[in-house]
């Protein structure tokens, strides 16, 4: 009888491989990672925190997926949410297969640029994506708002009212400190509310089904106000998620 543990829970990820690649770097010293395996990358689960059975492995998988999602939305304007393959498999220590699940159940071509390095007195410098996701993971773990907006940001497509909430949520917690610490502009926190309300401008994107005040003379495009949240809630957990920062979000 083989009597080798399973030392880890590994799920093949689909998407891009310009989606995927930066992954390992972003979460490298996290317990749940993404490592490059057999030409494709997979999310790696250790057994130590979600046990040696394989049926809380799908629903583990699912919820750290939603975080990893939001966090590449937010460290990347160009990438775009993954899923899990239908396969999933127990690994051992040496990376062998023990055990394999299987869930029952258009081309296009891509282009991006590569990471350019600095060179300090002949030294290469440290890759700024390494553990870019670490202050925003942590920042999850400490508030329950950091956690969802970071679950909602990782949506393929942000909705206003979506946008609106990941809003509510930095100015729950910190109000118009948002303002004061450079991470959005009054000007555009007016404009974006502003849109954001209007139902003459919005109709059925809106959020209500009547104007509240006049309608901006020049709105927002959506465009616009996906990259300004993103930028605002990207600076926000970076702040609540700092390892030196004793603020904490409730």
């Amino acid at each position: 009888m083989d009597k080798r543990q399973i030392a880890s829970w590994i799920v093949p990820l689909v998407g891009h491989q310009f989606d995927l690649e930066d992954l390992p770097l972003w979460l490298a010293g996290q317990n749940v990672h993404v490592a490059p395996r057999d030409d494709t990358f997979v999310l790696v689960i250790p057994s130590a925190i979600v046990g040696d059975n394989y049926e809380p492995v799908r629903a583990f998988a699912e919820d750290q997926l939603e975080m990893i999602n939001g966090i590449g939305c937010l460290l990347s304007s160009a990438f775009r949410p993954l899923s899990l393959a239908d396969q999933l498999f127990g690994v051992d220590s040496a990376g062998a297969i023990l055990h394999t699940v299987v869930a029952v159940n258009s081309a296009e071509m891509r282009a991006k640029a590569g990471s350019v390095r600095a060179v300090v007195g002949g030294k290469v410098q440290p890759d700024p994506r390494e553990a870019a996701a670490s202050p925003l993971i942590r920042a999850a773990s400490l508030s329950p708002r950091a956690h969802d907006a970071l679950i909602i940001v990782g949506r393929p497509s942000l909705t206003w009212s979506e946008l609106y909430l990941l809003f509510e949520l930095v100015q729950a917690d910190v109000g118009g400190q948002m303002v004061d610490l450079g991470w959005i502009s009054r000007s555009d926190a007016n404009l974006f509310t502003h849109t954001a309300n209007s139902y003459s401008t919005l109709r059925s994107d809106g959020r209500h089904g009547k104007d509240r005040g006049d309608p901006p003379t020049h709105p927002m495009q959506h465009g616009v106000a996906v990259t300004l949240v993103r930028g605002l809630v990207l600076d926000w957990l970076r702040h609540v998620g700092a390892p030196d920062d004793p603020h904490k979000a409730g």
